[in-house]
């Protein structure tokens, strides 16, 4: 049922219906005199009429006119009759969209009823057989759909035959107004452009002339070609005068310019108002090159000012140089820098300048990114350091996890481009430095060790983690006693415990992850600094490192007097050296800051070699699109609308972005999520899967895997077979460490030979089975529940399931002490069978 139509509208619908009336009336005459070539002109125009009649009445027009649409068919079919062995091109060779044409399109594209036939595989076919009217035809008919990409197809290769006409090129953008998009290789949705159609400079003209005609009759806006930049002075010179729609005459006023015509618009502005020549200004500053106006408006000194300004705007949320705006500001003077950020606004300019602290402020607390960026651009106010913003910022950062994915990691990023304004501030080279530095400094502040009675208290670091240890009598205690909890200074060293905490969670989850994922290189100056903090020196000696020399070791025997790099455990399962450094961090007790020699591996497969350019491992798994939307975005991914090329994408190193394809209606956050396949890109191109660095292609498949094992919907699929092998790798270092000579492995399955039965411990899932036949079914509280006391994980990455499942296999190996009662009830029914 329709909803009533708005009384304002009837008199409208009276007005269209007339008016097409009129054009039937038209159309019957031109078939009565055989006038086939009047009937295929009408055609395009009755379809046009119709169209803008839909829009001014509301989009109700075409409910109003199913006689008017049988009349013009009826005449249409009269005029060019069909034969009923009628080829595709012939059947597409009509000025009328006849339902008699539609069904046997249907018929011989095999297309239901109901479903829009798509003509994007004739038009390739007909572009394979040069067939140039087939294309024309294509171009021109009513019937069917042909997306953007295909229409462009087809006019660079009817450019390459030389058949392109002011006929043909008009009728494709009154079609489609927004075909520029293809043409000259601009993404709607803002990425990347890729190079222009063949057929560009061809069309240009066309369009050109189309647009200048157009707006010489005061067509609207919406009904104009899109996209397609107009050349030459006198579109410029119309746009200056422009009276109309304000869209319409800033894309005039942007017309492309050569040199000279940029002279001949200076001179002809010295001769006119004030307020026209800041209109010209505002106009050009789209085509880029308003700099050359600023002399009639009295800015000349402003030119380098006017240049920073352009490339912050284009720039977005990224670094500046401080430098280079202080000297454009410098160069232009007080009086024009403050007329020229009048006609064009900057924030970060006038942060910079010191000229807006109030407005950043507020854009800062409101969240802003522009304003987060800027204010690490502000020059400091009286009585405020460096360590106070530094800390201020780290604040902020604080909110973006409860942002939603895609602008919690935009808020990050825009924490840390405010990072390295403020480094600029300080003079310090980048945020790396300033980071260590406040840091540093913030741990500077150490309350030292302190006594009450026979009680010494002291804030120490314990591997990644800082602890305070309360001795009495040359023994440490396991609790704090009350005498000590009232103390004052126990207040304070839970303070610096909680600053030490913060400073250990950023660096490990930080700078010390970044450091394994990527293999990148760290001075000995960079490491002098890291050092200098107390989570520094503590976790970094517990990381494998490569020299200059390439001898892998840990900090303490490798030589530091040059750079060094964390290895990844693709280094050391290439060299062969995996299992013997496993072994070595387990036998040291070792607890890594994060995963690194039993970190999750990831190599091609022999699918993956062969399918080239895509790798389909996690494809068609379904996901929670609000859990993995997180994950994703705490691991640096975007995630797309569903139209995108690629869904979720993120920067993978070595120049590369990793794209991947999902399947979801709607947003990608707001149901499930199926996941597709994934390709690594070098700017728009798909690169061999075969030529990723190995590390780069591991680290992305271990966020895919993370997200289809923590967020998938699949009950099956409770864990990772990866996370499993990790756990196998684990479990072997622990056989050999404590000699545990009742477990061993096959493949991800742990073999318990107990006292009282053989287990079975399933190492992806933490099910134990009991030979020949049973199930054990383990649920009471403290079985699992916490680590076993045997259990050590060499890593202080949370990983529960891990500390779960391998507690099972410890405590099986010790049957005979197990107490539990359900547990002994199940495996007496078990031995009896």
């Amino acid at each position: 049922m329709h909803h009533a139509i708005p009384d304002i509208y009837l008199e409208a619908f009276a007005q269209e219906r007339a008016a097409l009336w009129q054009r039937v009336e038209q159309v019957r005459a031109a078939v009565k005199d055989g006038d086939l070539a009047l009937l295929r002109e009408l055609g395009p125009i009755v379809r046009e009429q119709s169209r803008r009649g839909d829009d001014r009445v509301g989009g109700h027009l075409e409910r109003r006119i199913p006689d008017l649409d049988q009349a013009f068919s009826d005449a249409y079919d009269e005029a060019f009759p069909l034969a009923p062995d009628a080829d595709l091109r012939t059947v597409l060779d009509t000025p009328w969209p006849t339902a008699s044409r539609d069904a046997a399109l249907r018929a011989l594209l095999g297309c239901a009823v109901g479903v829009i036939p798509q003509l994007d595989e004739p038009a390739d076919r007909f572009i394979a057989a040069g067939d140039v009217a087939a294309m024309r035809v294509l171009v021109r008919t009513p019937l069917g759909w042909l997306n953007r990409p295909a229409v462009t197809r087809l006019l660079d290769a009817l450019h390459a035959h030389d058949a392109l006409d002011r006929e043909l090129v008009e009728h494709a953008f009154t079609v489609d107004r927004w075909l520029g998009y293809a043409v000259v290789g601009r993404d709607p949705a803002g990425g990347p452009p890729s190079p222009p159609a063949r057929c560009a400079e061809g069309v240009r003209p066309y369009v050109e002339e189309m647009l200048w005609r157009m707006t010489s009759a005061g067509v609207p806006d919406d009904e104009l070609p899109q996209v397609i930049a107009p050349r030459g002075l006198r579109f410029m010179l119309r746009g200056l005068d422009w009276t109309g729609e304000e869209k319409t005459g800033r894309r005039l006023g942007a017309a492309e310019l050569t040199e000279a015509e940029v002279a001949e618009l200076v001179a002809h502005l010295a001769e006119r108002p004030p307020e026209i020549r800041l209109r010209a200004f505002h106009l050009r500053r789209p085509a880029g090159d308003a700099e050359a106006l600023l002399p009639v408006l009295g800015l000349a000194p402003a030119g380098a000012l006017l240049r920073v300004v352009d490339l912050i705007e284009a720039g977005g949320v990224v670094r500046h140089d401080r430098a280079s705006i202080l000297a454009a500001a410098g160069t232009a003077g007080p009086d024009a820098t403050a007329r020229l950020l009048e006609q064009t606004p900057s924030e970060l300019v006038s942060a910079a300048l010191g000229r807006n602290r109030a407005a950043v402020l507020k854009r800062v607390k409101n969240n802003a990114l522009a304003g987060i960026s800027a204010y690490g651009l502000l020059p400091l106010a009286a009585g405020e350091t460096v360590l106070d913003r530094y800390t201020a910022l780290r604040e902020v950062a604080k909110r973006g996890p409860k942002l939603g994915p895609n602008r919690r990691h935009s808020h990050a990023a825009a924490v840390e481009v405010a990072l390295e304004h403020l480094a600029q501030v300080a003079g310090l080279p980048d945020a790396s430095r300033l980071e260590t530095d406040c840091e540093a400094r913030l741990a500077d502040d150490t309350p030292p060790p302190w006594s009450i009675g026979d009680y010494a208290v002291a804030v120490v670091m314990d591997g990644p983690d800082p602890v305070i240890t309360v001795t009495g009598s040359g023994k440490p205690l396991k609790t704090v006693p009350a005498a000590v909890r009232a103390d004052a200074r126990y207040t304070a060293s839970r303070e610096y415990q909680d600053l030490l905490r913060d400073q250990a969670r950023r660096l490990r989850t930080g700078v010390i992850e970044r450091l394994v994922a990527t293999g990148a290189a760290v001075t000995p100056d960079e490491l002098a600094a890291l050092r200098r903090l107390p989570a520094g020196a503590s976790m970094l000696p517990a990381l494998l490192w490569r020299d200059h020399t390439g001898r892998v070791g840990l900090l303490d025997d490798v030589d530091t007097t040059g750079s060094i790099t964390a290895v990844h455990s693709h280094d050391l399962y290439a060299d062969g050296q995996l299992a013997h450094w496993q072994a070595e961090v387990v036998r040291r007790r070792l607890r890594q800051p994060v995963k690194q020699a039993f970190r999750e591996l990831y190599v091609l497969t022999p699918a993956e070699r062969d399918a080239v350019d895509a790798s389909r491992r996690f494809a068609g798994h379904t996901v929670s699109g609000r859990v993995a939307g997180q994950l994703l975005s705490g691991r640096g991914w975007r995630t797309h609308h569903q139209y995108a090329d690629h869904q979720a994408t993120r920067p993978a190193g070595g120049g590369l972005t990793a794209a991947l394809r999902c399947d979801f209606h709607g947003h990608f956050g707001m149901g499930h999520v199926e996941i597709g396949e994934l390709r690594f890109l070098s700017g728009r191109d798909t690169v061999p899967l075969a030529d990723v660095p190995p590390i780069v292609f591991s680290e992305v498949m271990r966020d895919l895997d993370l997200v289809v094992s923590v967020a998938g919907t699949d009950p099956a699929r409770l864990d990772s077979p990866a996370r499993a092998q990790s756990r196998a790798q684990v479990l072997t270092a622990l056989i050999e460490d404590l000699g545990l000579r009742r477990v061993s492995l096959d493949g991800t399955t742990a073999v318990v030979h107990g006292s009282r039965a053989v287990y079975r411990v399933h190492l992806t899932s933490g099910s134990i089975h009991v030979e020949p036949g049973g199930y054990l079914c383990v649920v009471p509280d403290g079985f699992g529940a916490k680590p076993h006391r045997r259990l050590f994980l060499p890593f202080a990455d949370d990983d529960p399931m891990t500390s779960v499942v391998l507690s099972k296999v410890l405590l099986l190996a010790e049957d005979e002490k197990i107490t539990d009662p359900s547990i002994l009830a199940q495996l007496a029914v078990l031995g009896s069978r």
